[in-house]
């Protein structure tokens, strides 16, 4: 992290180390959506710029970070962490808890309705897809 500091390609770019202590871990993980609290620490790379001749400068560098620092990370995603790019993620965010999510997605929004952002698909498009 710290060489990656030294290449920060624009000043608006944040690297956010949060703890996990306190409330998230009085509740058990199997209880709520947010589950995985194993590592005492959550990564959140911000990229941003203004510039669009930017892009691709800024994309690498977070690309790159991200795939250097993956091996030593457990497992896992925060949710609202995640870029639209990431979709093929979205089940590792949830981990165990995944088809208890995918049946209250059936259930709730059979049709996709809430289709935005990291989307959880309905069963029924789960089996299309697969």
């Amino acid at each position: 992290m710290l060489e990656a500091v030294a290449t920060i390609p624009s000043s608006e770019t944040q690297i956010e180390l949060a703890y996990l202590g306190g409330a998230a871990a009085w509740i058990g993980a199997d209880e709520t959506a947010f589950g995985d609290r194993g590592a005492p620490f959550i990564l959140n790379l911000l990229a941003n710029w203004s510039e669009p001749s930017a892009d691709a400068g800024n994309v690498a560098w977070i690309l790159g970070i991200f795939n250097k620092l993956r091996p030593a990370m457990k497992p896992g995603v925060y949710i609202n962490f995640m870029s639209g790019d990431e979709q093929d993620r979205v089940p590792e965010a949830y981990h165990e808890r995944w088809d208890r999510i995918v049946a209250v997605k059936s259930h709730y929004d059979p049709n996709n309705f809430f289709r935005l952002n990291q989307n959880v698909p309905p069963r029924k498009l789960v089996a299309k897809n697969s």
